[in-house]
């Protein structure tokens, strides 16, 4: 019996970090562009319903996160990743439709 990686761990460790990379890249995002602190800009930007591009601008880090764990064979940690996004992209689409 070989030793396999837990699956569920590794996913889990993905989604973690892109939903790190798309808070990093939103934060840094915000303080390169924006001249208010992070939370009136954020109070600002939902207000004007701008969140979500807000948000997509900030999940751009995930692709580079998705490629470093491919390049590394680390598929599950690139799928957890991709979950991620996902999840941020739905967001997204809520705070469009409402």
């Amino acid at each position: 019996m070989t030793n396999q990686p837990p699956i569920a761990k590794n996913i889990i460790t993905g989604i973690i970090i892109g939903f790190l990379g798309t808070v990093i890249g939103t934060t840094i995002w915000i303080l390169c562009l924006s001249d208010f602190d992070i939370t009136t800009t954020i109070k600002n930007a939902w207000s004007q319903n701008v969140l979500g591009a807000i948000l997509a601008a900030g999940s751009l880090p995930n692709i580079g996160a998705f490629f470093l764990f491919l390049k590394q064979q680390k598929n599950y940690h690139a799928r957890g990743v991709v979950i991620a996004t996902l999840i941020v992209a739905f967001f997204i689409m809520y705070l469009k439709l409402r």
